[in-house]
């Protein structure tokens, strides 16, 4: 089975997939304010994390970061990012 992860957030806002929980592609157009661990790849766009020490990551297409802590992501523009939530969905 192919999917195009990047059409299916942008038409349903977000996409999940039976047998991969904590795993899901969103459209993300406004900021977020995250709890706990994540890990993102960014399929399209550009997107600012704010981290608790006041340091900043800045991804681009094509790149990932693993979090283990809160933080804040905003995107740039619509984004479409690929998350993966260890503790579920």
């Amino acid at each position: 089975m192919k999917l195009h992860l990047v059409r299916l957030a942008k038409r349903q806002g977000q996409a999940r997939f039976p047998g991969l929980e904590g795993f899901s592609t969103l459209l993300m157009e406004r900021p977020q304010e995250v709890e706990g661990p994540r890990l993102y790849v960014l399929l399209e766009g550009e997107l600012v994390i704010d981290l608790p020490d006041h340091s900043y990551l800045h991804l681009r297409k094509g790149e990932g970061a693993h979090l283990q802590g809160p933080h804040k992501i905003t995107p740039i523009d619509p984004s479409v990012v690929a998350v993966w939530n260890p503790g579920g969905c």
